[in-house]
């Protein structure tokens, strides 16, 4: 029965290989299909029972990059729906909200990156399922009052309410978003209001990037050409005092500290003299992910985390914690504070390294990103990191978690978890929009199968242990066997014959290798008319 069901929520999708990391993969997914609509549907874990909010960025990720890449479209588009309909008259979002009876529970704030998880959720629709009428809902705005008090506008307009007041809080003299209520990383939160409005993270300029470049392309959608041309401005000076005022000696800085004297200081960056942190992970995996690296720069920063972030367990958020004081917060609060050495302030947090991953499958890294694949989830865990402790095998888990007696110990003795020295226990379980996530990018990056913009892409990243691969799947109504034959190159297919025909192939755009192999939709369901599609990938 379990199984029945998720083939039908799967498109009927299946591994087979001899190989045991597709084994791996393959056998996790069902469980991460499970988990991932838990936290979809009733959102709360094993280690969160008491939960039941909606987190806004957590459910524009894992739950909406699920639905779409399982075809989903209209239960994605109820969810765009619903979110819009939660946003604040003033553009904005609360961190999370809850339904129904206690509708009025809302949190007080939101971290600074909430608004373009919105942004790029709407964008991902839009351009797989090319359903502009979204833009033409009329939806409401919260309003804590009756419903007829709530003011009603279509998408469009709450869309544009969400950018004017992103560019109105542009730090004075530039297109850099400031820090606000925090980051991804929710124990990096600022201790005062004053650092609030000076800080800026790399992280979140990126994203708003990233976000306003998916929002040029609604606006050519759209047919509102002139509106795209102003958002590309936009981009191009967000990019502009990115690269001037958040990248020093080559290397990009985890946060950036305005002065009086209108100067950006630099910290979690080799010149940091406040923090003692010189690398962070985030705004390196979303340089590539945002695409506002240069592949230069790609190239560098890979290559740091590579040399300065990785464990046995896989991508670290920084490369030492912050300096554990007693509880004493002089810049971040939580990372200051706690006791407690897990999740963000133990630094390895499952969800940053499957964005680690996505940022490897992008610029071609094969083995790299499958070993990655496997150290994020709990299958023969041990094989892939042998200082890891028993796990239970069929759940996500939220983080891994180095095991000291207390903050001091982990300052003093960080380096042993580099060296396999400290035993990795599992974080919470279940609870979190990483496995939404992983599936979507098991089949939209590690298989390569994208549907954008009238267009079918065939984008497999694969290392040559791969060859022989065999993957069934249901895509766009026509049953696949797909047959992937990974000879001379990890990524951009060299040939793709659909049931003994060869496909007229385009090549996709990838600024940081070759791109995967596109044809126009309408030839791809020309040919594949037998009830069964065999599909030959020659790498």
């Amino acid at each position: 029965m379990a199984g029945e069901a998720w083939k039908r929520l799967s498109l009927n999708f299946s591994l087979k290989s001899d190989n045991p990391d597709i084994q791996a993969i393959g056998e996790i997914l069902p469980w991460y299909g499970m988990n991932a609509l838990i936290h979809f549907l009733t959102p709360y874990g094993l280690e969160q029972f008491g939960g039941a909010a909606w987190g806004t960025r957590d459910v524009t990720q894992g739950p909406v990059d699920l639905l779409i890449t399982l075809e989903k479209y209209d239960e994605a588009r109820k969810v765009l729906c619903t979110i819009f309909s939660n946003q604040d008259p003033d553009g904005g979002w609360p961190q999370w909200w809850m339904f129904d009876r206690y509708a009025h529970i809302r949190a007080g704030e939101a971290h600074g990156d909430i608004y373009y998880w919105c942004i790029l959720a709407v964008a991902q629709y839009l351009q797989v399922t090319n359903d502009l009428t979204l833009l033409d809902e009329p939806l409401p705005y919260y309003s804590p009052g009756s419903s007829s008090e709530q003011e009603i506008t279509p998408l469009r307009e709450h869309l544009e309410r969400l950018i004017a007041m992103i560019t109105a809080s542009f730090i004075p003299g530039t297109s850099l978003v400031p820090f606000g209520g925090g980051d991804w990383n929710d124990s990096l939160q600022p201790v005062s209001h004053d650092l609030a409005q000076r800080m800026i993270s790399s992280w979140t300029v990126e994203m708003n990037y990233q976000a306003f470049m998916q929002y040029q392309e609604i606006c050519k959608m759209d047919g509102n050409q002139a509106r795209a041309a102003e958002i590309e401005d936009i981009c191009l000076k967000i990019r502009t005092d990115f690269q001037h005022h958040l990248v020093k000696g080559g290397q990009v800085a985890g946060y950036g500290l305005t002065g009086s004297d209108g100067g950006i200081d630099l910290l979690l960056h080799p010149s940091d003299q406040k923090t003692g942190i010189k690398f962070s992970i985030l705004p390196m995996d979303r340089g590539v992910i945002s695409g506002i690296f240069t592949p230069e720069q790609a190239i560098v920063h890979q290559q740091l985390v590579e040399n300065q972030l990785k464990g046995p367990d896989g991508a670290r958020l920084m490369d030492r914690p912050l300096l554990y004081k007693g509880g004493i917060q002089e810049i971040f609060r939580r990372a200051e504070s706690s006791t407690f050495f897990g999740r963000e302030i133990g630094l390895m947090y499952i969800h940053e390294h499957i964005r680690y991953a996505e940022s490897l499958a992008i610029t071609g890294k094969a083995d790299e990103f499958v070993k990655a694949l496997r150290q994020a989830i709990p299958v023969d865990y041990r094989k892939i990191v042998p200082c890891g402790d028993i796990r239970q095998s069929n759940c996500y888990y939220s983080s891994s978690d180095a095991v000291f007696p207390t903050r001091y110990d982990a300052d003093k003795e960080y380096d042993k978890i580099i060296d396999g020295q400290i035993t990795l226990r599992g974080g919470w379980r279940v609870y979190s929009s990483g496995p939404g996530i992983y599936l979507a990018m098991v089949i939209r990056r590690l298989l390569g199968l994208r549907v954008a913009s009238g267009m079918i892409t065939f984008d497999p990243v694969m290392p040559f242990s791969f060859d022989g691969l065999n993957a069934e799947i249901t895509l766009l109504g026509k049953k696949l066997v797909l047959n992937y034959s990974v000879r001379e190159s990890n990524f951009s297919p060299r040939s793709i014959t659909i049931n003994g025909k060869s496909a007229g192939l385009q090549q996709e755009y990838n600024p940081y290798r070759k791109g995967g192999a596109m044809l126009k939709k309408e030839q791809f369901l020309d040919l594949t008319d037998c009830e069964e599609n065999v599909v030959e990938i020659l790498m």
